[in-house]
């Protein structure tokens, strides 16, 4: 195999890991912080207004929940916007013309410019709230899986920029599986999406009340699938915690494989538990929080087990 150009591999400075690790972090909290405006209802809070807040950019009223809890995510939203296209200044500037993480770093910028498109989108045909709207169903789970496609590019350039090499670029069988279960887990992110906007706007007020909900023909068609989450979920965890355990201790992702499965059985025991809370917002937004972290996780496995050695 042609030796990767030391360029290509070269880690970057200490500073710029830092840096990249805290913007994905900062990412994270930013869409927590979208589910809990989704969570408490609070879309409309700045009214049919972006990125103004109701024609304004500062927020001095503490009488509003709605508008101060709508106004902190599009604040936290802002910043996150800001430390990405600063990312992007620091990758170009400190990293050789090579480096692959130039490329990556582009690409988030323009992930986080398309999650803010999605996100005003959504405030301005008025898509918030209590609004049960067929456009409303599908914009939600999509924000979602665009949520998992710029965390994962944030993953890719931290991997880059400490110094990961390429990436296999082959379709043998290793790379398509692994793709698969990306794809996979992508799905089980958009059921629960729709799960959980069907838990906010039928909240159920008991177990037997909701599964009736979703078993009644004359439930609205996001409540009846609803019960599709659960069922994907456990399918989809039981064949990547197989898949991985298979492959421990082969030299390749140890240490992510045993944090993947660590985090599916941490994600697997909140689903149940969110359940029977009967889907509490603290429930939800910890779900959403480790299920993102489960993401991470698993790529950063599947880079270690497709990164192109020399030799």
């Amino acid at each position: 195999m042609e030796t990767l150009r030391a360029s290509e591999r070269r880690a970057g400075p200490a500073p710029l890991v830092s840096y990249a690790w805290f913007t994905l972090a900062w990412t994270l909290l930013t869409i927590v912080l979208g589910a809990v405006v989704r969570g408490t209802s609070s879309g409309d809070g700045c009214g049919a207004s972006w990125p103004s807040c109701d024609g304004a950019f500062f927020v001095s009223s503490a009488n509003d929940t709605a508008r101060i809890i709508e106004f902190s995510h599009r604040a936290v939203s802002g910043l996150d916007l800001a430390f990405i296209a600063g990312l992007l200044v620091a990758v170009w500037r400190g990293l050789p013309t090579a480096h692959r993480a130039r490329r990556t770093a582009a690409w988030a910028l323009l992930s986080v410019i398309s999650e803010a498109g999605i996100g005003a989108m959504i405030v301005l045909y008025g898509w918030v709230a209590d609004d049960r709207s067929t456009p409303r169903q599908i914009s939600v789970p999509l924000h979602l899986v665009n949520t998992l496609a710029l965390t994962g590019l944030l993953a890719l350039l931290v991997w880059q920029i400490r110094g990961g090499r390429t990436l296999a670029a082959t379709r043998d069988r290793g790379v398509r599986t692994l793709v698969g279960l990306g794809v996979l887990i992508m799905l089980v992110a958009a059921t629960g999406a729709t799960t959980a906007l069907a838990d906010t706007l039928f909240a159920p007020e008991s177990l037997g009340h909701g599964l009736a909900q979703d078993l009644d023909a004359s439930s609205a068609m996001i409540v009846r699938l609803r019960v599709l989450h659960p069922i994907v979920a456990v399918g989809v965890a039981i064949m990547l915690a197989s898949y991985v355990w298979r492959r421990l201790n082969d030299g390749m992702g140890d240490r992510t494989g045993l944090a993947v499965l660590g985090l599916l059985g941490v994600q697997v025991g909140l689903g149940v538990l969110h359940i029977a809370l009967l889907t509490p917002l603290a429930t939800a937004l910890l779900h959403l929080l480790v299920a993102q972290a489960l993401w991470i996780a698993f790529l950063f496995f599947a880079f270690d087990r497709l990164e192109v050695r020399e030799g």
